[in-house]
């Protein structure tokens, strides 16, 4: 990985500049499309499968979230069968009502967890946006009984850093994801560059959305 690791607060304070000129909106758009592009790639080695793909979204309530529902709505509008799994009390509203609008069903996963599960069981591609970088490890219900769900044969796409994983430390002794791709944004952050945490980010793409690196 040649891109230089960069620290929780490192990517706040970049962030925090960047917002005074550029709409969040954007910035999450532009994540949403990198996570959605690898989505497609990954989809694409099965020709024809687009069409009937069905794709589990871990929807947790701060921006992460909402970037893989972002992404979700722009599967759906591909052809993609994309159903999100609210996992946490709260959602990022403004991508909740683009993911309704595309097309994309909706699930409390802690008010019908029997249905939650049968989704990500029988999913091709599971998004994970349960948690971003400034979470503290491990998972929490219902997402760690969803995330115990996931069949081997789907691939894992998380969406900054596999959750569960603390974003600036290499540990892994805490419930996490274990992804097929991880999508970061800007720059690696310690838990995809150092053992034993990096083992379970399994390929990473950096993706610019335009946070200067540091």
């Amino acid at each position: 990985m040649s891109a230089s690791v960069m620290t929780v607060q490192q990517i706040r304070d970049a962030e925090a500049q960047v917002m005074e000129t550029v709409p969040e909106a954007t910035l999450m758009a532009r994540a949403a499309d990198a996570v959605a592009a690898e989505c497609e790639m990954i989809l694409a080695a099965d020709p024809g499968r687009m069409a009937d793909a069905r794709v589990a979204v871990l929807v947790g309530s701060g921006h992460n979230g909402g970037d893989a529902l972002l992404a979700g709505a722009r599967l759906r509008h591909r052809g993609a069968n994309v159903t999100a799994l609210l996992v946490a009390g709260g959602v990022h509203l403004p991508s909740l009502g683009e993911a309704r609008a595309a097309g994309v069903s909706i699930v409390d996963a802690a008010a019908d967890a029997e249905a939650a599960a049968a989704v990500v069981a029988t999913a091709h591609v599971v998004i994970d946006g349960i948690v971003g970088i400034g979470s503290s490890p491990d998972l929490r219900a219902p997402a760690d009984a969803l995330v115990a769900t996931i069949p081997t044969s789907a691939a894992v796409v998380a969406v900054d850093i596999p959750s569960g994983l603390d974003a600036d430390s290499a540990a892994a002794d805490a419930a996490h994801v274990s992804a097929t791709v991880t999508v970061t944004f800007t720059a690696p952050k310690a838990c995809l560059a150092q053992e034993p945490a990096s083992a379970s980010a399994g390929r990473v793409i950096v993706a610019e959305v335009g946070i200067p690196r540091q």
